[in-house]
C-alpha cells in the first residue's frame, strides 16, 4: 500500500469512526434518554436522524447500524496498517491478511451496496432521511474507490480476497480460530436478536402488540367504550404515526380502567394526497389506510380495521385485503367503501375539522378542555383523565 493511499484511507477511516461514533450518541439519545434534547441532525420531518433512530429498521441482528459502523471502520483502520502491525512481535500470524487493499475494496463495495439498500428503506418506508448515515454510505464508495489496486478489475479483486480466505482456512489453526470467532460471534448475535438488549422500540412495540391483543372492550363506529360516558377523548390520528400507535394503546388501556370513559377516534391522514393542507406527501399511504378504515366502519369494524393497520403495518392496497380477509371482513364491499367518493368526502370533512380545531399533528387529543399533542407516559394521560371526571373501576378486566 502506497503512502499516499494509507494516508488518505487514515483521514477517511477517521471520519467515518467520528460519523459512526455520532450516530451512536444519536442512536443512544433517541431510545434510551428520556429527556434528551433532538440531535443536530434532526432538522425536520424529512431530515430527522432521531427519527430513523427510534425505528426498528435502525438495527441489524438486534444491534445498531451505527455500531456496526464503528465495527467496519476500526476494520478498515486496522487493515490500513496491517502490513505495519504484523511486524510487531508476537504479531507475525497477522501475515495472513496478504492483500489488504483488496480486502478493503470488497468490504467498502458490500457496504455500500448495503447502504443502498438502507438508504430506499429511508426514503421509501421510513420517510425520513439520515444526514449522517448518508454521509457514511458515500463515504464506504469513496473508501472502496480509493483502495482498489490500479489495474485490477473489480472481479480480480474479488478472487484475490477469496483465494486468500481458502488459503487461510487450509490452515488448521486458522480455521479452528475462524470457528471460535465465528461461534462467539453467532452466540452474541443470537444474544441481541432475543432480547432485544439495544432495540427498546421492539421491545416496546412486542409488549404493545401483546397488550392490545387482550383488550375486548365496547365499541360502536369510531367510538370506542360506553355510549354514555361522562368522560370523552376525542384523538386524531394517523395510521403511519408511530405515536399514534402507542397513543392507542394508552387509550384502549384507559377505556379498560375507567367505568366512565369513552375514545372517539378521529382520521387525519397527513399526506398531500387526501390532505390539502400539507405542503409535501408526509406519511406515505396514510390516505390509503384512512380510507380502509372508514370503509371497515360502514361493517361497524372500525377499530378492528385499525388494530390491522397500526400492528401489521401493511403498505399496499392488497395487503390490507389480504389482512382484512383473514380478520373476515367482506372484501368485496369494503373496496368498494373504501375507494367510494362518500369516504373521500368523508376524509376531508375529517380533516377539515381537525383544522378547525387548528389540529395539525398527530396524536392529538382534547380530554374535556384539556388538548394534548404528542404523546407522554401513561401515568401522566390517566391523571388528566381522572382531573377531568374520569372515575376507576375496582376491578380492572
Amino acid at each position: 500500500m502506497t503512502k499516499n493511499k494509507r494516508i488518505i484511507l487514515t483521514i477517511l477511516c477517521l471520519i467515518g469512526l467520528a460519523l459512526s461514533t455520532e450516530l451512536c450518541f444519536v442512536y443512544y439519545n433517541a431510545n434510551f434518554a428520556i429527556d434528551a434534547k433532538p440531535s443536530i441532525c434532526a432538522i425536520n420531518d424529512l431530515m430527522n436522524c432521531d427519527g430513523v433512530a427510534k425505528t426498528t429498521y435502525s438495527q441489524v441482528f438486534g444491534i445498531p447500524l451505527s455500531y456496526w459502523g464503528v465495527i467496519l471502520y476500526l476494520f478498515f483502520l486496522f487493515m490500513t496498517y496491517v502490513d505495519k502491525i504484523q511486524n510487531i512481535k508476537f504479531l507475525g500470524f497477522l501475515k495472513i491478511f496478504k492483500n489488504p487493499s483488496s480486502y478493503i475494496f470488497c468490504i467498502g463495495l458490500l457496504s455500500f451496496i448495503l447502504s443502498i439498500i438502507l438508504g430506499s428503506i429511508s426514503i421509501f418506508k421510513i420517510h425520513s432521511i439520515c444526514i449522517f448515515c448518508f454521509m457514511t454510505y458515500f463515504l464506504d464508495l469513496i473508501i472502496a474507490i480509493t483502495s482498489k489496486t490500479k489495474g485490477i478489475s473489480i472481479l480480480e479483486e474479488i478472487k484475490i480476497s477469496f483465494n486468500d480466505f481458502l488459503d487461510a482456512v487450509r490452515v488448521k489453526r486458522y480455521l479452528i480460530s475462524l470457528i471460535i470467532v465465528f461461534l462467539i460471534a453467532a452466540g452474541i448475535l443470537t444474544y441481541t436478536s432475543i432480547t432485544n438488549i439495544f432495540a427498546p422500540q421492539l421491545i416496546k412495540q412486542k409488549e404493545m402488540k401483546n397488550e392490545l391483543k387482550k383488550f375486548n372492550n365496547l365499541s360502536n363506529g369510531y367510538e370506542l367504550g360506553p355510549k354514555d360516558a361522562q368522560v370523552v377523548i376525542h384523538e386524531y390520528i394517523d395510521f403511519n404515526c408511530g405515536g399514534c400507535f402507542l397513543a392507542n394503546v394508552y387509550l384502549h388501556r384507559i377505556v379498560n380502567e375507567f367505568n366512565n370513559v369513552k375514545v372517539i377516534q378521529h382520521n387525519l391522514p397527513l399526506e398531500k394526497v387526501c390532505n390539502p393542507n400539507m405542503q409535501h406527501d408526509g406519511h406515505k399511504n396514510s390516505c390509503l389506510k384512512s380510507r380502509y378504515a372508514m370503509a371497515a366502519e360502514k361493517q361497524n369494524k372500525y377499530w378492528a380495521m385499525s388494530e390491522i393497520l397500526f400492528m401489521n403495518n401493511p403498505e399496499t392496497e392488497q395487503d390490507i385485503l389480504r389482512e382484512a380477509g383473514q380478520a373476515n371482513f367482506d372484501i368485496t364491499k369494503l373496496q368498494e367503501d373504501a375507494n367510494s367518493e362518500k369516504i373521500k368526502e368523508e376524509i376531508l370533512k375529517s380533516i377539515e375539522d381537525a383544522n378547525a380545531k387548528e389540529v395539525v399533528g398527530t396524536p392529538t387529543m382534547f380530554i374535556g378542555i384539556r388538548k394534548l399533542v404528542g404523546i407522554g407516559s401513561y401515568p401522566d394521560l390517566k391523571d388528566i383523565v381522572i382531573q377531568q371526571g374520569g372515575k376507576e373501576k375496582d376491578i380492572i378486566e
